[in-house]
Protein backbone atom coordinates (compact mmCIF):
# COMPACT_ATOMS: atom_id res chain seq x y z
CA UNK A 1 0.00 0.00 0.00
CA UNK A 2 3.01 2.37 0.67
CA UNK A 3 4.40 1.96 -2.78
CA UNK A 4 0.99 3.04 -4.30
CA UNK A 5 0.86 6.20 -1.66
CA UNK A 6 3.73 7.17 -2.75
CA UNK A 7 3.10 6.77 -6.69
CA UNK A 8 0.36 9.22 -6.34
CA UNK A 9 2.33 11.50 -4.76
CA UNK A 10 4.40 11.27 -7.53
CA UNK A 11 1.71 11.49 -9.91
CA UNK A 12 0.63 14.72 -8.26
CA UNK A 13 4.23 15.77 -8.00
CA UNK A 14 4.59 15.42 -11.90
CA UNK A 15 1.06 17.61 -12.38
CA UNK A 16 2.25 19.96 -10.65
CA UNK A 17 5.40 20.83 -12.79
CA UNK A 18 5.26 22.19 -16.26
CA UNK A 19 9.00 21.83 -17.74
CA UNK A 20 10.81 19.09 -18.60
CA UNK A 21 14.35 18.43 -19.34
CA UNK A 22 14.25 15.94 -22.60
CA UNK A 23 17.62 14.36 -23.81
CA UNK A 24 17.43 12.08 -26.55
CA UNK A 25 20.28 10.21 -28.86
CA UNK A 26 20.45 9.98 -32.86
CA UNK A 27 23.18 11.05 -35.24
CA UNK A 28 24.19 13.53 -32.48
CA UNK A 29 23.04 13.79 -28.81
CA UNK A 30 20.36 16.75 -28.24
CA UNK A 31 18.73 18.14 -25.10
CA UNK A 32 15.62 20.61 -24.65
CA UNK A 33 13.52 22.06 -22.45
CA UNK A 34 9.91 21.34 -23.08
CA UNK A 35 6.03 21.96 -21.64
CA UNK A 36 4.32 18.72 -20.59
CA UNK A 37 1.83 16.91 -19.74
CA UNK A 38 0.95 13.82 -18.20
CA UNK A 39 -1.98 11.58 -17.53
CA UNK A 40 -3.18 9.37 -15.15
CA UNK A 41 -0.91 6.64 -16.36
CA UNK A 42 2.24 8.32 -16.31
CA UNK A 43 2.52 9.01 -19.80
CA UNK A 44 4.14 12.54 -20.65
CA UNK A 45 2.97 14.34 -23.64
CA UNK A 46 4.94 17.40 -25.53
CA UNK A 47 4.49 19.21 -28.38
CA UNK A 48 7.54 20.53 -30.58
CA UNK A 49 8.47 20.74 -34.15
CA UNK A 50 9.44 17.65 -36.42
CA UNK A 51 12.83 19.61 -37.90
CA UNK A 52 14.82 20.24 -34.26
CA UNK A 53 17.09 17.73 -33.08
CA UNK A 54 15.46 16.10 -30.51
CA UNK A 55 12.84 15.01 -32.69
CA UNK A 56 15.32 13.92 -35.50
CA UNK A 57 16.68 11.72 -32.95
CA UNK A 58 12.98 10.48 -31.95
CA UNK A 59 12.52 8.76 -35.27
CA UNK A 60 15.57 7.52 -35.19
CA UNK A 61 15.94 6.23 -31.66
CA UNK A 62 12.86 6.21 -29.30
CA UNK A 63 14.87 5.77 -26.14
CA UNK A 64 14.74 9.01 -24.19
CA UNK A 65 15.82 10.12 -20.58
CA UNK A 66 14.07 13.17 -18.77
CA UNK A 67 14.09 14.85 -15.70
CA UNK A 68 11.87 17.39 -13.61
CA UNK A 69 12.39 19.17 -10.90
CA UNK A 70 11.38 22.61 -9.62
CA UNK A 71 13.69 25.10 -10.67
CA UNK A 72 12.57 27.38 -7.75
CA UNK A 73 13.63 24.87 -5.31
CA UNK A 74 16.51 26.40 -2.82
CA UNK A 75 20.02 24.49 -2.60
CA UNK A 76 19.39 24.17 1.25
CA UNK A 77 15.69 22.51 0.75
CA UNK A 78 14.25 19.65 0.89
CA UNK A 79 15.07 18.21 -2.72
CA UNK A 80 12.11 16.20 -5.37
CA UNK A 81 12.73 15.77 -8.63
CA UNK A 82 11.87 12.90 -11.16
CA UNK A 83 14.41 11.04 -13.59
CA UNK A 84 12.71 9.07 -16.30
CA UNK A 85 13.50 6.74 -18.65
CA UNK A 86 11.27 5.74 -21.48
CA UNK A 87 10.24 5.64 -25.31
CA UNK A 88 8.98 8.50 -27.24
CA UNK A 89 7.13 8.64 -30.48
CA UNK A 90 4.88 10.52 -32.08
CA UNK A 91 1.71 10.72 -31.93
CA UNK A 92 -1.14 10.44 -35.30
CA UNK A 93 -4.48 10.36 -35.57
CA UNK A 94 -7.10 13.15 -35.25
CA UNK A 95 -8.83 12.07 -32.09
CA UNK A 96 -5.63 11.12 -30.29
CA UNK A 97 -4.17 14.46 -30.85
CA UNK A 98 -6.76 16.54 -30.21
CA UNK A 99 -7.40 14.52 -26.91
CA UNK A 100 -3.84 15.17 -26.25
CA UNK A 101 -4.10 18.79 -27.20
CA UNK A 102 -6.50 19.22 -24.81
CA UNK A 103 -5.00 17.46 -21.93
CA UNK A 104 -2.22 19.29 -22.58
CA UNK A 105 -3.59 22.96 -22.95
CA UNK A 106 -5.44 22.24 -19.63
CA UNK A 107 -1.82 21.83 -18.20
CA UNK A 108 -0.28 24.74 -20.37
CA UNK A 109 -3.24 27.56 -20.74
CA UNK A 110 -2.76 30.18 -22.86
CA UNK A 111 -1.98 29.35 -26.34
CA UNK A 112 -4.81 27.69 -27.54
CA UNK A 113 -5.29 29.94 -30.15
CA UNK A 114 -1.59 29.17 -31.08
CA UNK A 115 -1.22 25.57 -30.87
CA UNK A 116 -4.57 23.18 -32.34
CA UNK A 117 -5.02 20.34 -34.85
CA UNK A 118 -6.71 22.67 -37.58
CA UNK A 119 -3.27 24.14 -37.24
CA UNK A 120 -0.84 21.03 -36.99
CA UNK A 121 -3.24 19.65 -39.78
CA UNK A 122 -2.94 22.07 -42.31
CA UNK A 123 0.89 22.97 -41.65
CA UNK A 124 0.63 26.52 -40.47
CA UNK A 125 2.69 25.55 -37.16
CA UNK A 126 5.39 22.49 -38.06
CA UNK A 127 4.96 21.21 -34.38
CA UNK A 128 3.76 17.75 -33.87
CA UNK A 129 2.50 15.97 -30.53
CA UNK A 130 4.91 13.71 -29.23
CA UNK A 131 4.47 11.01 -26.01
CA UNK A 132 6.63 9.55 -23.79
CA UNK A 133 5.93 6.01 -22.06
CA UNK A 134 8.09 5.71 -19.32
CA UNK A 135 9.33 2.12 -18.52
CA UNK A 136 11.45 3.60 -15.26
CA UNK A 137 10.83 6.62 -13.35
CA UNK A 138 13.14 7.64 -9.93
CA UNK A 139 11.30 9.67 -7.56
CA UNK A 140 13.61 12.10 -5.67
CA UNK A 141 11.88 13.35 -2.42
CA UNK A 142 13.83 13.85 0.61
CA UNK A 143 10.58 14.96 2.35
CA UNK A 144 8.55 11.60 1.89
CA UNK A 145 11.73 9.35 1.57
CA UNK A 146 13.64 10.78 4.03
CA UNK A 147 17.47 9.26 4.20
CA UNK A 148 16.54 7.17 1.55
CA UNK A 149 15.96 10.04 -0.96
CA UNK A 150 14.06 7.95 -3.51
CA UNK A 151 11.94 5.50 -5.13
CA UNK A 152 12.30 3.44 -8.35
CA UNK A 153 8.98 3.12 -9.90
CA UNK A 154 9.00 0.27 -13.13
CA UNK A 155 6.30 0.46 -15.84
Amino acid sequence: MKNETNKQQLLNYLKSQKLMSLATYGDEIAACVVYYAVDDDFNFYFISPQDTQHCINIAKNKNIACSIADSHQKVSDKKIGAQIQGEASEITGKDKIIAVLKMWHQMNPGVESLISFDKIKNKIIESRVYKIKPFRIKFFNEELYGDEEDEVFEF
